[in-house]
């Protein structure tokens, strides 16, 4: 596996090579013609020419012009408390990237969370601004309808979303997926039931959309079934601020031991702390945008949460810059754009040729895009849960 931190210096230095090649070979050529000639004084200036342009290539090569990468962000609208924290990611990446001498634009186009300025920002970033790829941080439903445009102008996207083998259908060989596998979470959920055998009767909140709600409601619908646990009632809704307090009425009544939650943290857990439910509630990882400016909220002491496996390192270095937890997909943020750069870095005529044979290792587990799936976040998943104001691994 090659280490993130060469990709940044293999294109470049292969470039390099390839110019100074070309300049021996121009100078051999003409030498060969000056000498048939009988110009043996033209040969001297001539060498002398080529010595100095020779050594000067490299220097012109490391002033080309910088990478450009756009970013159809939702800095407003729905998304934007999410988003801010994947541009978090993305700003630590080209900070770090622009320190180790490669030169990184990112330029942002709000997309407000809607779909029709996703399409008016892509075709700005890209006719306009002439980026060199388009990263997307924005919702999958938003995303999708971009899907079919990057397959036919064969440009590159990279997403934050859209992880399923349809969605790599419809973007083609250009369009790669960075956000962390669903899926993988079902080992770490299925440590909660093995540790709480005595949880006979839950109850699911759950936000209806098919890439992110229903994934969680598939996986705790098997775990249940295999664990021989009753699922008593399943409240579904695509609304990003429901009235909680009707569902978790009817999860107390129809006795739900735990409730899992995919959806609005803060207004859920104000209804189950005003109807004083007393069970577990196991919550997926959007349950830390609570913490986005402070680390303890008491209203969470004893939650459990899945969420990817991130390194310490990484979240160290996200607090000393940002003063804030890691929370969310900031991580997924700072992959895109690593993942990005080095695939420019090494072809930045066809970026997508050299992301078909990325491999290095994240800061939450593998980022793997040479297999046959354009989702390449391979993100360990584990159980945590809060207690004493610490986010405790289970």
């Amino acid at each position: 596996m090659i280490n993130y931190d060469n990709l940044l210096r293999l294109g470049m230095e292969k470039v390099t090579v390839i110019v100074m090649l070309l300049w021996v070979a121009v100078a051999a050529v003409v030498a060969l013609v000056f000498r048939s000639m009988g110009c043996l004084g033209r040969i001297s200036r001539f060498s002398l020419f080529v010595l100095t342009s020779f050594l000067a290539s490299g220097s012109v090569i490391a002033e080309a012009a910088p990478l450009r990468v756009g970013v159809i962000s939702g800095l407003s609208g729905i998304a934007a408390k999410w988003n801010r924290f994947q541009n978090m990611g993305m700003q630590l990446a080209r900070e770090e990237i622009n320190a180790s001498g490669t030169e990184l634009e990112l330029i942002f186009e709000d997309s407000a969370t809607q779909g029709a300025r996703v399409i008016s920002a892509f075709n700005k970033l890209s006719d306009f601004d002439k980026v060199d790829a388009i990263i997307i941080d924005d919702f999958g439903f938003v995303a999708a309808p971009l899907l079919p445009i990057v397959r036919q102008r064969g440009s590159f996207l990279y997403a934050i979303s859209l992880p399923q083998d349809s969605y790599c259908e419809q973007g083609g060989p250009t369009f790669f997926s960075g956000t962390s596998q669903f899926s993988n979470s079902r080992d770490a959920f299925e440590r909660y039931f093995t540790l709480n055998p005595n949880i006979k009767r839950i109850a699911l909140a759950i936000f209806d959309d098919p890439e992110w709600g229903n994934t969680y409601k598939s996986i705790w619908t098997d775990l249940a079934i295999k664990h021989g646990v009753e699922v008593v009632d399943v409240f579904l809704s695509d609304d990003f601020a429901p009235d909680f307090v009707p569902p978790v009425s009817r999860f107390i009544h129809r006795r739900a031991e735990a409730i899992f939650v995919a959806h609005e943290p803060e207004r859920f857990f104000k209804a189950a702390r005003q109807l004083k439910f007393k069970g577990d509630i196991v919550a997926a990882n959007n349950v830390l945008e609570m913490l986005a400016d402070t680390e303890v909220r008491p209203e969470i002491e004893g939650v459990y949460m899945v969420d990817p496996e991130i390194s310490e390192e990484f979240r160290q270095k996200f607090i000393a810059r940002f003063k804030r937890l890691p929370i969310l997909e900031a991580y997924a943020g700072y992959e895109a754009v690593r993942a990005t750069v080095a695939a420019l870095s090494k072809n930045r005529t066809a970026p997508a040729n050299a992301m078909h044979e990325l491999k290095y290792r994240g800061v939450a587990g593998e980022i793997d895009f040479s297999g046959k799936t354009c989702a390449g976040n391979q993100a360990r998943w584990a159980l945590y849960r809060f207690q004493k104001g610490r986010q405790i691994r289970q």
